[in-house]
């Protein structure tokens, strides 16, 4: 997968995998940049710093980018689990 398309000042953005909304740079009060992917059946958005992410993973793994994804969100399943077991 090459470089995908990145939306800029989208209102409703957030990400898929770290739930940010806001640009977390100080000097930009805009939202942040996310594009979109293919995941399984779904499509879900996903910020800029998590595309980098992922991207990286996939270089450093000599992974295909769709397996990259699909361990990422079975990682981000199995924490929601553990997050929502744990005693409060």
């Amino acid at each position: 997968m090459g470089k995908p398309k990145f939306f800029y000042n989208k209102l409703d953005a957030s990400c898929h995998f770290c739930s940010r909304t806001e640009n977390p740079h100080p000097d930009f009060d805009e939202p942040i940049v996310t594009t979109k992917l293919k995941s399984n059946t779904q499509e879900i958005e996903v910020c800029i710093n998590c595309w980098h992410e992922l991207d990286t993973l996939k270089k450093s793994g000599n992974k295909v980018f769709s397996e990259v994804i699909k361990e990422k969100e079975n990682l981000l399943r199995l924490l929601n689990r553990s997050s929502a077991r744990a005693p409060k």
